[in-house]
Parts: C-alpha cells; structure tokens; sequence
C-alpha cells in the first residue's frame, strides 16, 4: 500500500533520513529508534508537511512525495501527529465531527451515529466528555479524541506518530490493545520510542537509528536480535501486554 524508496529528508540543508526504505502494507508496520533518530521527519515526509529531497513515496501506487498535506490525506493517509492537535475551545464531538468530513469530501458514506457508538466502544472515557471542550480534557483523554477524529475519517491508511508520548504506562497499555485491535481491519504505520511494548504487536519492524534503518524484520527477530535486546530492552521480567496474551 505504502511505498518508501531511497527517501532522504532534513531541515535547512542538513539530512536527516538517508536514503529510507522500507514498505508498508496489512497490519502495523513499527519504525522503532532513539529520540533524534529521524521518525517524525519521516512522518512528515510521508503525509506532505515536508517535501523530501531525494527519494520517493507511493500510495497504492500514486506517487505522492510532491503532494500537500490535504491531498495525502484526500488519498486516505490520515496521520495521528506526536502531540495531540484538537481545537480545545470545540467540543470532543464537534473534533470528531471534523473528521467525519474529511470522509465525506472523500466521498465515503458516513454514519456518523455508528462512528460515535465505535469511538466510545474503543475508548470508554470518552462516552460523558462527547459534550466538554477539548481542552478540558486530560493529556490521555486528548490522545484518544485525535486517534478517534482519524478513525472516524475513514482512513485507508493510518500514521501514527509515537502515540504513547506522556502517557501514564497503564494508559499505555490500553492504548496499544485499542492500535492492535483496530490493526484487524486498518493498515497502521507507527512510530516509537517504546521499543518493549511496541514491537510484540507489529507485523513488521523497521530500526531506524541517524536517519538509516539498520536492522528489519518480523516482531520475533527483532526482539531476539542481540543488539537490540542489549540497547533497547535490557532486562525484563514480564512479558509485554497484547490481545492474545490477555486472551490466552
């Protein structure tokens, strides 16, 4: 679906990404790397807020790298940016109305009614704030309204951008089980820092480190790979929370 070749990005003349490649497609594809490494600017390259200076990136074929941000996302490619962007003075459900018209300028049919009933059956704590303004809300509740307003957008493609910033762990952990559920029928592509929470989750892992990807490979490799146990993961005695693990 998503297609990233030789892509090299930076800001004011300095390179960030070097030539990135990798494809992304059913699932969650996780591009995991220390702060600095280059995530965010390879999310910004892929959804148009920053043009890249080499390389390319196609969607469903198309190529898109010279695209604006509202054309990416008029193709379907609906990003979940680092820090929740609401309009705090709007309430939750006029957020989440905004996105449903991203959907309808796409031509999709919208039922809003049954987009709502999905969004607080994803995210229970958000049922009695429909009606308060968003910036009233707590960090985590924030979080859950910006994820919401891309989900009821009707996406094709879903970016999420290290969406566990600043969240207590336990709202981490309830936060990933909802991106592994919605992963069953939406192509996801994240970005993190929380290598051990993260990974067990993927279909496919990319390690990006000084804007290269230096190691790929499916969620099991990657966290039986050595170096990334030694750098990233250390010594755990639990095992990381997933849907199959709770249901098991």
């Amino acid at each position: 679906m998503l297609e990233v070749d030789r892509l090299s990005s930076g800001y004011y003349g300095s390179t960030v990404l070097d030539a990135v490649s990798f494809s992304s497609g059913a699932g969650i594809t996780l591009i995991i790397g220390p702060n600095g490494a280059g995530k965010s600017t390879l999310v910004r390259s892929i959804v148009g807020s920053l043009r890249p200076v080499l390389g390319s990136v196609r969607f469903e074929g198309q190529p898109i790298e010279r695209l604006r941000p509202e054309v990416v996302a008029g193709l379907g490619i609906v990003c979940v940016p680092e820090r929740a962007r609401l309009f705090g003075e709007l309430r939750v459900i006029d957020n989440l109305r905004l996105g449903s018209r991203l959907a309808q300028r796409r031509g999709e049919k919208v039922d809003l009614e049954a987009d709502l009933a999905e969004v607080q059956r994803l995210f229970p704590d958000l049922g009695p704030k429909m009606r308060s303004p968003a910036h009233l809300l707590s960090g985590g509740q924030q979080q859950m309204v910006s994820i919401a307003r891309a989900l009821v957008a009707h996406p094709k493609l879903l970016v999420m951008d290290e969406p566990t910033t600043g969240l207590h762990p336990t709202l981490v952990k309830d936060l990933l089980l909802t991106i592994e559920h919605v992963a069953n029928d939406l192509p996801i592509l994240l970005t993190e820092q929380n290598v051990w929470q993260t990974v067990p989750i993927a279909s496919r892992v990319h390690l990006l480190e000084a804007g290269r990807i230096v190691l790929s490979g499916t969620s099991q490799e990657i966290l039986a790979d050595e170096r990334v146990h030694r750098t990233y993961l250390g010594d755990r005695g639990e095992a990381p929370v997933t849907t199959a693990a709770r249901e098991a």
